[in-house]
């Protein structure tokens, strides 16, 4: 029987990641994850590692007790945020992710200085280690600002899905939650030993997914259609398409330095699907039918399976 290995939850979009043991599932995904992003403040479009690879040196904690959101990151001092912003004074924003335009809570001119302050620090690490995804982030921002995503019941809609009802996605790129699993990746490292390759295994930490799954064969995800995971039941919409940032180290911030397509392009090579030729997928995006809590350990049953998806 597969199993839950992995939890990660990912607070501000393009940040680090906080690995948790167990987590509430609702209508915007796994609990506070991705719930915060950074924004050029000129554009009110969102920024990520493929222009700041120093981003996933920032390490955002939850601290329930507190209700804070705390930031610490090299050669800045730390800094608090409300998990919840006060709505009556918060200012709202029309905020741009991808092709979506959504309200979000401006966080603050001190949370504001403090990523500009941190990124100042660490222009030249960017610099170094930029990814060539010119038609994301084209120029850098003169001003950046944390914004947090409005709750559903404040208005907030990104619907996940056409034919899902009421569950929408926060501030991650496509869908409120992602899978990844074991043996898959057991069998990318295999392939990424291949002499184009050069040699080099990457965790799949890379790919930034929010639960782990272990014991199914490689790619055996593909025919997933409906799965439930103890008490929560999740669609598998579809395989990952993936964007460069895997070829970034998600401890050091530093790009790799392969000599050879790295990731994604092996990915394109031997993770290719016809419904999107040139593309590489990896990871699965999923989206929760039902709430309640996962945890490390609990068993994942295959409801249901299409043996002709994606194949």
């Amino acid at each position: 029987m597969p199993t839950l290995t992995g939890i990660s939850i990912f607070p501000v979009k393009s940040c680090h990641s906080v690995e948790i043991q167990e987590c509430d599932v609702d209508a915007l995904g796994l609990l506070h994850d991705r719930r915060f992003m950074f924004i050029d403040a000129e554009t009110n479009r969102f920024i990520t590692q493929r222009k700041y690879a120093s981003m996933t040196l920032i390490r955002p904690t939850i601290n329930l007790a507190a209700g804070t959101l705390d930031f610490s990151g090299p050669s800045v001092d730390p800094i608090s945020v409300p998990l919840q912003p006060d709505i009556s004074s918060a200012p709202k924003l029309r905020v741009r992710i991808w092709n979506d335009i959504v309200d979000a809570y401006d966080m603050g001119d001190a949370a504001a200085g403090w990523v500009i302050a941190f990124f100042a620090a660490h222009a030249s690490h960017d610099g170094a280690n930029l990814l060539d995804d010119e038609a994301v982030e084209v120029v850098r921002p003169r001003e950046i600002r944390l914004v947090r995503v409005v709750d559903i019941a404040k208005g907030y809609t990104r619907p996940a899905h056409p034919k899902i009802p009421g569950v929408h996605t926060p501030f991650s790129d496509a869908s409120p939650v992602s899978f990844g699993y074991e043996a898959s990746m057991v069998e990318l490292n295999r392939i990424l030993e291949e002499p184009e390759a050069n040699g080099v295994k990457i965790p799949i930490n890379r790919f930034r997914n929010n639960l782990t799954i272990a014991g199914t064969e490689p790619w055996e995800e593909d025919q997933w259609l409906v799965i439930r995971i103890g008490v929560v039941t999740f669609y598998v919409v579809c395989p990952i398409d993936r964007c460069i940032v895997p070829g970034i180290d998600q401890e050091t911030g530093l790009k790799d330095s392969w000599g050879s397509p790295g990731p994604l392009g092996v990915l394109k090579q031997h993770r290719a699907l016809p419904e999107k030729p040139g593309a590489g997928f990896f990871c699965s995006h999923v989206i929760p039918l039902t709430s309640g809590k996962v945890k490390i350990g609990d068993e994942v049953e295959v409801l249901e399976r299409i043996p002709s998806k994606n194949t």
